[in-house]
């Protein structure tokens, strides 16, 4: 919308307005703006944008009770309120992005995502975006049970999702798809039976199989353009999969998991940032210590006793649909893209662990171009 003549601005409903003095006092979402105020101009031009009239009519308005303030003057004072998030476009609705059900459904993210709109962000559209995102997860165990229901939550509607396991006893200190009854069935049924219970409008494909290869990974995200990946077996085989897999199919790579007392994430961008295999190459140059340990490990196969704390579980599980909104919508900047993210339980502060860049000669990156457009 480039005409701002045309523009109907609204003072965003999640914005708490005080007339206290000469001043006015805006505060949202923990922010507070303070605007001097003397003549009451301001205030009369924030009553008036309720999204009814346009700046046109504003500017008439404002100029009617104020004669000495320009339409100019009125121009630039509602572009700078937009600039600090106060505002919305009233002319952008729904259309045909969602329906009546969807809209009732997501009430709550469409406010959300409100106070990210301004008067060129359509609210409606960023949730439909979520909606038409292809999503798949790898593995429906501790995280992938509390991602399978944040995902359909939040409003993702096409998800592939994928595990070979059975349910047992330990699973339920965190896995909350499953319950005891459950006990020795495969995951993949309890899970597909429990979300389509949850929202049974979804595209939902739920695959029992394990995976073995680069070529089984492609299987499992062929169509989608983001992956979820908190599957841990074989422990260091898969990732290399993944990683490869999601290079050729050019489809955005999360990885996420728990190391004991700590949490983990990271984005993998296609074309964009480095893979997991320049992250491996860089360990290699400059960390020859921790590149042994890699392959001591790997070649015996061998791992810690398996830990798993359920507020780390949904600490993480947070973080990584938090990441996956970013880039799906575009309201933020993604916070993992090549490096890797820790939250420490004794701390509870998340930090850089790690961070690595794009090789030009990586042999499974290199020459990739961003297939689903550039994010960074």
């Amino acid at each position: 919308m480039n005409n701002i003549e045309e523009i109907k601005p609204k003072v965003k409903s999640t914005l708490r307005l005080f007339r206290l003095r000469d001043t006015i006092q805006l505060n949202s979402s923990g922010q507070s703006a303070e605007i001097a105020d003397p003549t009451g101009s301001i205030g009369y031009l924030l009553d008036a944008m309720d999204g009814n009239t346009s700046v046109a009519e504003l500017q008439f308005k404002v100029q009617q009770k104020y004669p000495t303030i320009t339409g100019d003057d009125v121009v630039l004072a509602i572009q700078q309120m937009d600039s600090y998030g106060f505002l919305e476009n009233a002319l952008f609705q729904n259309g045909s992005l969602l329906s009546e059900y969807e809209l009732n459904r997501w009430e709550r993210n469409i406010n959300f995502f409100g106070s990210f709109a301004d008067l060129q962000t359509n609210k409606y559209q960023l949730q439909a975006e979520l909606k038409n995102a292809r999503v798949a997860l790898l593995g429906l165990g501790g995280l992938g049970s509390h991602l399978l229901y944040d995902l359909v939550a939040v409003g993702i509607q096409h998800i592939r999702a994928v595990d070979f396991d059975t349910i047992v006893l330990s699973n339920l200190n965190r896995q909350i798809l499953y319950t005891e009854a459950d006990l020795g069935r495969a995951k993949t049924e309890m899970a597909a039976e429990r979300i389509l219970a949850f929202n049974p409008h979804l595209d939902l494909e739920i695959l029992s199989m394990r995976l073995g290869s680069v070529e089984d990974v492609l299987k499992v995200i062929d169509g989608c353009e983001y992956v979820l990946c908190v599957a841990d077996r074989p422990k260091m085989e898969l990732i290399n999969w993944v990683n490869e897999a999601c290079v050729r199919q050019g489809a955005i790579l999360l990885n996420g998991g728990l190391d004991v007392q700590r949490g983990v994430y990271y984005t993998m961008i296609p074309g964009q940032t480095g893979c997991v295999a320049c992250w491996r190459e860089q360990v290699l140059q400059h960390d020859a210590l921790s590149n042994e340990l890699i392959e001591e490990r790997q070649r015996l196969q061998i791992g810690g006793e398996n830990a798993a704390f359920v507020p780390l579980v949904t600490l993480v599980d947070g973080l990584m649909l938090s990441e996956l909104i970013r880039l799906v919508t575009h309201i933020a900047p993604p916070v993992a893209a090549g490096r890797l993210m820790e939250i420490r339980f004794a701390a509870m502060e998340m930090r850089q662990a790690e961070t690595w860049e794009r090789l030009a000669q990586c042999p499974v990156c290199s020459g990739v171009t961003a297939r689903f457009g550039t994010v960074l």
